[in-house]
This record gives C-alpha cells, structure tokens and sequence, in this order.
C-alpha cells in the first residue's frame, strides 16, 4: 500500500542569520525596512510534500505525492526518480514556475519565509493516481486545492492527516472548521495551534470533540497529543548539535504516518516521528540525511532502549 501525499513540491533558498530578528526590529513595524546579513545561503530541493515523501521512502514507505510542478521543474523530478519516488501523480505545467520559498532563519531557530506557489496553484488538475492508499496527508497548498484533495481522499474512504501549517496564515475560521469536519488527524506547530483555537473561537476539548487525534509539536519543547480522549506529552529527543530546523516538521510527519502503516502503538508512532525530526535538525539540507530501515531501527533503539521493526 501507498501513502497519498498532496502538497508543495519546491525550491527551498535557505539563509542563515547570525543575530535575532528580535533584536533588529525597531521604530513603527508599519514602515518596515529591514535588512538582514546572511553569512550563508543554500538551494535545496524542499516543499512540504517532497520532504514527507523523502522521509517516509527513508523509513520504507511508498509515498505518492500528487502535485504540479512548473517549467524548471526538471531537475527535482529526477531527483525523486533517483530515490525511486514514484512522480506518476505530479502535473508538469510549462507557463508557470515550481513553487519556491525563500527561507531566513535566525540564532534562535526563528524562521521568516516568503513563498511563491507558482504551478502550484493548479495541483487540484493532478490525476488520481493509479495506487492503493492506506493513508492520506493534505498539507499547505491553496485552499481549493487542499479542499479538492481532501474530498478526494474522503470518497475512497482513506484516513486523512491534515497538516495546518503555513496555510494557518491565510485560513478562515470557516475554512478550518471545514477541514475539522473530515479529517482523522491534525498536526500543528504550537504556534499553529494557538491560531487555530483564535480563529475558530474553540477551546481544545471542543476541537477534540471534532477530530479523533490531535498532535501538537513544539520543537525540544516535545509533543503533545490527544488521542482517544487522553492528553499526553513527549519529551523531545535531545539534539547535541542542531543545524537547520528547516523541514523537521516535515520528517516528523513522514515518521508518523510511518508508524501509523504499520500500526505500530501511538508512543511508538510519535517517537518515530519525534526521531527523524531529531535525525533531520543534525542535517543541513531537508533531504540531505542518509538513511535507510536498519540504520532508523538501530537509532530508535538507542534513543529509546526499546525495539522496533521497520
């Protein structure tokens, strides 16, 4: 079985800022001018999507993503070829760019991105892949398209994770109330979260109400879920020396539906995820770690003195 993965395929630009963007903001933050000193930048293949298929196909998972992608799009199709990611549902449309995102993050972790969607917009005109699904993930796209993809998913009875995410930015709370109705699982950042409890106007047990699993992340701070009535937190996996928390989020969520295929239990489930986000924040590059099903097995132990099978 394959896992059906609708969401950004892009070009990730990725600046690295010494300072705190905090401390650089002065004066009326409506007439904003602020220039930020990178003393790197790198060009990574990157996206939501991309980066969940990456982690999953590390773990043994047959990801599908099912997208569009633009005219330069060239080179990340067959990079996904080489990883032997399927690219029989990504759309190629020739008058539009790849979505791209240009990424600045600070001393902290903080992160300021600006993200052009590009093909993107048109990813509700993919074709309905020709696999079996046992699992579906819908994550940042243009509401239409998430909504599309959504009611796609729900027609051939296949669960759906909802990935908030950057779409929290745009997203009325109509429009997430619409997505509470028909979804299985949601993640979120903590951030995320708190603007989805604003925007909707719920508390949390009334969103636990809707949705059967809730997982909410917050980087070492751990995760922390809801799931079958019982609100439960995980320590996070401590990382000696972080170097890009670019794409963790995305590791994540390939660990988790990961562990949901093979329906491992739920403290095993999020402690896969919680481990290649671990595995990717010692990485620079989103899909840049080596990794295969031995290796992740070895590290889960350590990190868990436990076993698993992968």
């Amino acid at each position: 079985m394959s896992v059906f993965i609708s969401g950004s395929i892009a070009y990730d630009t990725i600046l690295h800022f010494d300072g705190v963007f905090a401390e650089q903001l002065r004066g009326d933050l409506r007439h904003l001018n602020l220039t930020l000193q990178a003393k790197s930048m790198t060009r990574q293949f990157g996206g939501c999507a991309g980066n969940i298929a990456y982690s999953l196909k590390c773990l043994g998972g047959d990801p599908v993503i099912v997208t569009s992608v633009g005219r330069d799009a060239d080179d990340y199709l067959t990079h996904l070829q080489h990883l032997d990611i399927t690219t029989a549902g990504i759309l190629k449309i020739n008058d539009a760019y790849t979505a791209q995102a240009i990424i600045t993050t600070d001393a902290l972790g903080n992160q300021l991105c600006t993200f052009h969607e590009g093909a993107m917009s048109r990813a509700a005109q993919a074709n309905w892949p020709r696999q079996k699904f046992n699992w579906g993930i819908v994550t940042p796209t243009a509401t239409p398209v998430m909504k599309t993809h959504t009611e796609m998913l729900r027609e051939k009875a296949i669960p759906i994770i909802w990935d908030m995410g950057q779409a929290s930015a745009y997203l009325s709370g109509d429009d997430i109330e619409w997505f509470l109705d028909r979804i299985h699982i949601l993640t979120v950042s903590e951030f995320e979260w708190d603007v989805l409890l604003q925007k909707t106007g719920r508390d949390a047990q009334s969103v636990c109400h809707k949705v059967p699993c809730i997982v909410v992340t917050a980087g070492a701070q751990g995760v922390t879920t809801f799931y079958q009535g019982e609100k439960q937190h995980f320590d996070a996996i401590t990382v000696k020396h972080p170097v890009n928390p670019v794409g963790c989020g995305d590791a994540f969520r390939g660990g988790l539906l990961r562990g949901l295929e093979l329906k491992l239990s739920w403290k095993q489930t999020i402690q896969l995820a919680m481990l290649m986000g671990a595995i990717k924040v010692s990485h620079e590059s989103a899909q840049g770690y080596q990794l295969d099903q031995v290796e992740a097995a070895r590290l889960y132990e350590r990190a868990f003195k436990e076993k698993v099978t992968l």
